[in-house]
């Protein structure tokens, strides 16, 4: 069984049709389920999908989705020891070293995500949803 750290933009494509990689997106949270890989995602991201999807279909759909998203994953925590962490990262963007250390302090095999090369410095490997369905076969 691997540890996935779901980042933001596959959260938002596994809940929001027509995103690129929704269906493998969609595959990979779900098998976050408890049917195969423990699955997580920093705390932030589900404040950033509860927004994004607000201003796309209204607070009750959001807040629906992000109930769902955290009976599917794990919410890691952002503490002072990941702030800590990011800030010292070599990652350009401070939200990507939230995410990126999150992965790293809990113990992530892969980062699940659409934006590979903001993690090619992690020592934990970044690969896109359908990558790590093709992996996981």
């Amino acid at each position: 069984m691997y540890r996935l750290l779901i980042d933001t933009n596959v959260m938002l494509d596994a809940v929001l049709s027509g995103r690129p990689g929704t269906d493998a997106a969609r595959e990979v949270v779900n098998l976050c389920s408890g049917n195969g890989e423990f699955g997580m995602a920093c705390a932030l991201s589900f404040k950033d999908v509860y927004y994004i999807a607000t201003k796309i279909h209204g607070e009750p759909w959001a807040r629906n989705v992000v109930d769902k998203l955290m009976g599917l994953l794990v919410v890691a925590p952002v503490d002072a020891e990941v702030l800590d962490a990011a800030k010292r990262s070599n990652e350009p963007d401070f939200k990507d070293g939230i995410v990126r250390a999150s992965a790293e302090l809990n113990g992530a095999d892969f980062i699940i995500t659409r934006d590979k090369t903001a993690f090619a410095k992690s020592k934990i490997r970044a690969v896109s949803a359908s990558e790590y369905l093709e992996i996981a076969s």
